[in-house]
């Protein structure tokens, strides 16, 4: 018997434009830091989604908006790095949502 759980969580999500040509750099770029973002205390887990042509969005699930909004100097680190790639400034807002197991 399958069981399914629902839980409640913190869901932050991240939308970068990325400068034309500079796609495939980026998603290099992030799949360099995924070990140090899923080490992050308090993260379910997380994905990175192309949602158009020049744009990622990312989202993270946390076990609470406090350890969402704790990750704010990671971000911060990830983002600098990202600069040259980057269109504008990325969005990130921090939701209350559930998760499924």
């Amino acid at each position: 018997v399958y069981e399914v759980s629902i839980h409640m969580a913190a869901i932050s999500r991240t939308v970068i434009n990325i400068k034309e040509g500079k796609m495939e750099e980026a998603y290099k770029l992030l799949d360099s830091k995924t070990q140090m973002i899923s080490n992050i205390d308090g993260l379910i887990g997380f994905l990175i989604a192309q949602t158009g042509e020049n744009e990622l969005t990312g989202m993270g699930v946390y076990e609470n908006t406090k350890s969402a909004e704790a990750v704010a100097p990671i971000f911060m680190e990830v983002m600098s790095e990202m600069a040259p790639l980057v269109d504008g400034q990325p969005e990130r807002g921090i939701y209350p949502g559930i998760w499924v197991s």
